[in-house]
């Protein structure tokens, strides 16, 4: 390690800025938003802002002993002179585009308020200290620093609350807060809810509430994992325990934190598996021992995933619970096949449904759905594909409207079948194992893989 990373306060001191191009103007914004005074030794500067002075004397002649950091961006000869004036003063200097003149270096900066983080590769491939910065940039929550200025400005009375009582025990006070309801609150924009919990916490640090874990309902998207919202990312990696869905592929549970238990609770159609009292229980029993829990669910937990019913008994038990929703089965495996759901003139109106009380309910009426500009998305519906056809039909939608058949969408395994709503029965057949969501519609004609299909039948037919 050449340059120790270090946090560098400018505010109480001028920095020099050398040059007029657009590197000294992008060195400029950031000595800015660090709240520096600058002296910018440019020629033609206009709107330079607050805090900025511009010069247009020599830096050369200028008296290097007022500058906290000297900043040069000329590009030509007049660098190595201002480095080697600086370093004369034992001022620290960064030539842009330079490290072997530099004293510090600008390292790529992920600012979050308070919270600030910098990835540095000593000069060496700033294109990859960008790349990781976008990658850190994406998993650290929005709000990160507004928590920590939370916690700053609970930190003096924390500490005389708690004088005396250890630094294993403060240090166990503020992992709580950051793990535990607080930190969830402040991270959603909850900031009332935050501070009042915080204040409690600090009066009653044994409270039970202080104490208690959080459920985080997930959705997990229908399959493939680089589909994971960067929230869903970022609580999967925090868990202590996750209870997850059948649908959950291994490769989302790979995202998770790796020594975070993991629970299956789901279960196929059919199939006997664990029932919803139960993983209710299991999810209040674990909140209860404090642990941050994830319910990871496919698609979105409020589409067809009862997580309506999980998020009310988790709040009548008094247990905070929050919703991460996640890409749909029908929005993802539909993006995949090039299916456009709604359309401006043939498709204008989108509907989900469940198949699960296809055969003759009185909960389905099919009339609702004969309209030929609604595109009907039907969940969990391969195995009633033809109560689904006869409804429909017999409801009045015509036998030729387009169908499709997802299967497994946006996953390695993905299947897709399209046909008339007459054929429906069979192309769920050719489907075989799901799970599988069935398209009627317009929209379906429109699709990438209709064209598809339409190109294979007009090769056959030339061969």
């Amino acid at each position: 390690m050449r340059f120790l990373p270090v946090f560098l306060d400018l505010r109480e001191g001028r920095v020099a800025l050398v040059g007029s191009g657009a590197a000294a103007a992008n060195k400029l914004r950031l000595l800015q938003s660090a709240g520096a005074s600058v002296r910018w030794y440019a020629n033609g500067a206009e709107g330079a802002g607050t805090n900025v002075e511009v010069s247009v004397a020599d830096p050369r002649h200028a008296d290097f002993s007022e500058f906290v950091a000297v900043v040069s961006a000329a590009g030509d000869g007049l660098d190595d002179e201002i480095a080697a004036r600086a370093r004369a003063h034992h001022v620290p200097i960064n030539v842009v585009d330079r490290p072997d003149l530099s004293t510090f270096i600008f390292p790529a900066i992920v600012d979050r308020g308070d919270v600030v983080v910098a990835v540095g590769t000593g000069g060496a491939s700033p294109v990859l200290a960008r790349r990781l910065r976008e990658r850190i940039e994406a998993l650290l929550p929005e709000r990160i620093g507004d928590l920590a200025a939370l916690m700053g400005r609970f930190r003096a009375r924390v500490a005389q609350a708690r004088h005396g009582r250890g630094a294993g025990l403060l240090r166990d006070f503020w992992e709580r807060v950051v793990d535990g309801p607080i930190g969830a609150a402040a991270l959603r924009g909850h900031w009332h809810d935050a501070e009042a919990a915080l204040a409690r916490a600090i009066e009653r640090p044994d409270d039970a509430h202080a104490q208690a874990g959080i459920v985080f309902l997930v959705g997990a998207g229908p399959g493939d994992a680089d589909l994971l919202t960067v929230r869903a990312l970022q609580v999967l990696q925090d868990a202590d325990i996750i209870f997850y869905d059948e649908l959950v592929t291994a490769e989302i549970l790979e995202r998770a934190r790796r020594d975070a238990k993991r629970v299956p609770v789901g279960r196929r159609s059919g199939q006997p598996g664990i029932g919803q009292d139960a993983i209710n229980e299991h999810l209040a029993e674990a909140a209860r021992r404090g642990l941050k829990v994830v319910r990871l669910k496919g698609g979105d937990p409020f589409i067809f995933g009862r997580g309506g019913e999980e998020l009310d008994y988790l709040r009548r038990a008094g247990i905070e619970v929050v919703v991460v929703p996640g890409v749909t089965a029908a929005m993802g495996c539909a993006a995949e096949a090039g299916l456009p759901l709604t359309l401006r003139h043939e498709a204008t109106q989108l509907t989900f449904i469940s198949a699960q009380h296809a055969d003759g309910d009185a909960q389905i009426v099919w009339s609702n759905y004969a309209d030929p500009k609604i595109t009907l998305v039907v969940y969990m519906g391969l195995g009633k594909a033809a109560s689904v056809r006869d409804g429909l039909i017999a409801a009045g939608r015509e036998p030729g409207t387009p169908a499709a058949v997802l299967v497994r969408g946006t996953r390695k395994d993905s299947k897709y079948f399209v046909g008339r709503l007459d054929e429906i029965a069979a192309l769920a057949a050719r489907a075989a194992d799901g799970p599988g969501l069935l398209v009627v519609g317009e929209a379906v004609a429109r699709s990438d893989i209709w064209r598809a299909a339409a190109e294979r039948a007009f090769a056959e037919i030339a061969a």
